[in-house]
């Protein structure tokens, strides 16, 4: 796989900035203010998120940000293998956590009611959750945080560091949170653009939507007087 030099103009200490105002100040008003919103209180952190990409993009340009066209098949097909070797290995990874035990550990996310509620969750919701989000928080995490992060840190440290701000934003304390970041920054490394990590942003999405729907709510059932508003 070739790799396409980096080409982004944002300095280390904006990005601190950014993740600074993100932590010290969006993420506690989320907190604190619009618990009672539950539109704003679930999507504060992707409006902050959009925002910043917004202004990214008049002030630099798509390829700076990660959207080189050199390369561009090779990324495309190694984005694709990597997200489809997560999809297929979906029931392996279910088997294991069974038989360890694991897969009621808060850290693999809890199953409980809300993932029924999800999968009766809207058709917009479900193409913001698998197509919007993921390109948003690749641009943002990816485009600009990882890549001010390597101007400053050696490759592993700044792929450690920008997968921890990640799993820790919006509270996401998850080993596949984690998981997440590490592989899209890692991808991000290997081909200086930002497709294969978009499509692997997508792949885990979609998997988690299919835990969710298919084996974790094998064994849930859904009171007969669920009101679902949708």
């Amino acid at each position: 796989i070739k790799c396409v030099e980096s080409t982004g103009s944002w300095k280390f200490k904006v990005a601190i900035l950014i993740i600074g105002v993100y932590f010290l100040v969006v993420l506690p008003c989320t907190q604190i203010f619009f618990r009672t919103h539950p539109w704003l209180y679930k999507y504060t952190d992707i409006i902050f998120f959009t925002t910043v990409v917004i202004l990214a993009l008049y002030k630099t340009n798509l390829t700076e940000l990660g959207f080189s066209k050199k390369y561009l098949t090779q990324h495309l097909v190694l984005g694709l293998i990597a997200g489809g070797i997560l999809l297929f290995s979906l029931p392996l990874l279910e088997t294991g956590l069974k038989s360890t035990g694991l897969i009621d550990h808060e850290l693999f996310g809890e199953k409980s009611q809300h993932h029924v509620l999800n999968s009766l969750s809207s058709l917009p919701e479900q193409l913001t959750t698998l197509v919007f989000i993921p390109l948003i928080e690749q641009i943002f995490f990816t485009g600009i945080i990882l890549q001010s992060l390597l101007k400053k840190m050696n490759a592993i440290t700044a792929v450690y560091t920008s997968s921890l701000i990640y799993t820790l934003a919006g509270f996401k304390l998850t080993l596949g949170t984690f998981g997440l970041g590490i592989g899209a920054s890692s991808l991000y490394k290997l081909t200086g653009t930002l497709y294969a990590s978009i499509l692997f942003h997508i792949s885990c999405a979609l998997g988690g939507i299919l835990l969710e729907n298919i084996h974790f709510t094998r064994k849930l059932e859904i009171p007969k007087n669920l009101t679902i508003r949708l």
